[in-house]
C-alpha cells in the first residue's frame, strides 16, 4: 500500500501527466486526454519465459504514450503516466532453440530523463544521471500501454 501511494502522490516530473485511476472508464478518460485523441489502442505484452531470441522489432511512430503499470493495493488500480519524448515497440521473440515464435513483447523508451529526478530507480540500475541517456523497459503482461490511431 506504501509503494501504491508513494507512486500517486508523487509530484508530476515536468513535461508528466499522472494519475492513478481505478476503473476502465477513468483510464479511458485519462488516455484521451493525455493522448489529445479520442481514437485509442491498447497494447499489453503477452507473457513470456525468461529465455528467448528477439526475432523482430517494430516500432510504433508515436511519441506520446499512456503507460499504466499495475499497483497492488488491496483493490485493483493503475498508476498511469504520460511523459513527452517517448517512443514504443512491439519486439517479436522466439524460442532460442527451435526459433519458433514464443510471444510480443512491448518496450518503451523515455528518450528525455533530463528532468528526471536524479534519485529515480532508473539511473541507479543504467548507471547514469539524468539527461545522459534513455530509460527503456519492457511493459509486464499487465501493465497497458495506449496510443492515439488516426
Amino acid at each position: 500500500m506504501e509503494t501504491t501511494l508513494s507512486y500517486c502522490n508523487a509530484q508530476a516530473i515536468k513535461g508528466e501527466i499522472k494519475n492513478c485511476p481505478k476503473s476502465l472508464e477513468k483510464m479511458i478518460s485519462i488516455s484521451k486526454f493525455a493522448l489529445g485523441k479520442n481514437n485509442l489502442l491498447a497494447l499489453a505484452s503477452e507473457c513470456t519465459r525468461s529465455e528467448f531470441l528477439i526475432r523482430k522489432i517494430k516500432k510504433f511512430d508515436r511519441q506520446k504514450v499512456a503507460a499504466y503499470h499495475e499497483v497492488y493495493p488491496p483493490f485493483a488500480a493503475y498508476f498511469c503516466h504520460s511523459i513527452s519524448s517517448t517512443q514504443l515497440y512491439a519486439v517479436d521473440l522466439v524460442e532460442p532453440k527451435t526459433r519458433l515464435p514464443v510471444s510480443t513483447v512491448i518496450a518503451i523508451c523515455h528518450m528525455d530523463t533530463s528532468a528526471w529526478p536524479a534519485s529515480h530507480v532508473a539511473f541507479k540500475i543504467l548507471k547514469f544521471s539524468p539527461g545522459e541517456g534513455e530509460a527503456c523497459h519492457w511493459m509486464s503482461s499487465i501493465d497497458l500501454a495506449w496510443i492515439a490511431v488516426d
